[in-house]
């Protein structure tokens, strides 16, 4: 993990029953996860509690930072969400869901995820 520290995402609050493949599928919802990794005990082989995941380019990986924030909810836990390295919480819920003004276009199918995912912002749980 960690080949480009600027497009990954430290993910919190993770239940020890959540697995690498239930959290990849919500990861890639706004993105093309290039790594995942959920560090493990080295004695009891038990997850630690958080996961790093790494997003094909900086804008996506602050992307999924601002629309997951407070949204995903797994195994009565709210999931934490912030760029890797940073010691700051991530932004609020109520900031604009804007890609940078200098980041590349997106493509149509990508644009309807962000659609889909910003009208599932306003219900009370995205997963139980």
């Amino acid at each position: 993990m960690g080949r480009n520290p600027s497009c990954t995402v430290f993910i919190g609050n993770l239940d020890e029953k959540v697995t690498d493949r239930i959290l990849y599928e919500i990861l890639i919802q706004v993105g093309r996860v290039v790594d995942l990794h959920i560090p493990r005990d080295k004695e009891t082989n038990r997850q630690k509690g958080y996961a790093f995941a790494e997003y094909e380019s900086e804008e996506i990986a602050e992307y999924a930072v601002r629309l997951f924030s407070g949204l995903v909810r797994l195994h009565n836990k709210t999931l934490r969400f912030a760029m890797s390295g940073q010691d700051k919480p991530s932004q609020s819920i109520g900031t604009p869901l804007t890609p940078k003004p200098n980041s590349p276009p997106l493509t149509r199918t990508h644009s309807q995820h962000i659609g889909e995912m910003e009208m599932l912002r306003d219900s009370p749980q995205l997963i139980k």
